[in-house]
């Protein structure tokens, strides 16, 4: 008779066993205290990854947190994630903890494309949290010979780090007026490189009020709504979304 599973964590695999698999640690980098990505090896052929789509990663018995790769090669069975680690809560514990060859349980990717391939100039606006998908962004703008320009609300990370990342981005302080320094970066913008930006496609993600005072500032410079993407990681005194 099959050993009952002792976790919600096993219950859940065993019920919806075709959308996990198990990977290993292929490297770990770290670039700074609080930023660390890990390249991982598994098996999933047949999963056609799309830009922007989530995994969850399982953190402890009970637990899973949500990450988004910056590389995924399903063919190869690699992919890359660039961790932001904030705090001692279990995901931050769990991935600093990990080396080469451990074994992880990932949820497999699930989502939408976020990419607009036809717009030549695209912008980001986000903070720590934002890094891994920015860069997936980034590799593929640049691929396709399109433009991107974008701002951090930062605590943590330098611009020494995000340049090692291959990321090109300006980097402000965070406020407690949510976004307050990113806006003005953004009305401190040359005219000339506004306009070619304004009829661009933003991505709007990280905190869940800052994006919204973003996105504000956005729409008073006449940006269309359907020019911006807006997608929150996380919000003031809640653990996830």
């Amino acid at each position: 008779m099959p050993t009952a599973p002792k976790f919600i964590g096993d219950f859940m695999e065993l019920r919806l066993s075709n959308k996990f698999c198990k990977a290993s640690v292929v490297s770990t980098e770290i670039s700074s205290p609080n930023v660390k990505t890990i390249t991982f090896k598994g098996s999933f052929p047949k999963i056609k990854f799309k830009i922007g789509q989530a995994i969850l990663i399982r953190v402890n018995d009970t637990n899973y947190r949500n990450y988004t790769p910056s590389k995924w090669d399903s063919e190869l069975g690699i992919f890359e994630v660039v961790f932001h680690m904030h705090g001692n809560g279990p995901g931050s514990h769990f991935i600093n903890h990990l080396k080469a060859d451990d074994q992880i349980t990932v949820g497999l990717p699930r989502g939408f494309n976020i990419y607009k391939q036809e717009a030549q100039y695209q912008f980001f606006f986000g903070d720590e949290t934002c890094i891994s998908v920015f860069k997936s962004l980034k590799d593929k703008i640049n691929s396709d010979n399109n433009n991107y320009l974008g701002v951090l609300e930062v605590d943590e990370v330098s611009i020494d780090e995000l340049y090692n990342l291959g990321l090109m981005l300006d980097t402000v302080p965070k406020s407690i007026n949510h976004a307050e320094f990113a806006i003005e970066s953004l009305n401190e913008l040359d005219d000339k490189i506004w306009d070619l930006w304004q009829n661009g496609y933003f991505y709007l993600m990280g905190n869940a009020k800052s994006i919204q005072a973003f996105r504000r500032a956005l729409k008073e410079k006449g940006v269309s709504s359907k020019n911006i993407y807006t997608k929150p990681f996380w919000a003031d005194g809640k653990i996830g979304l």
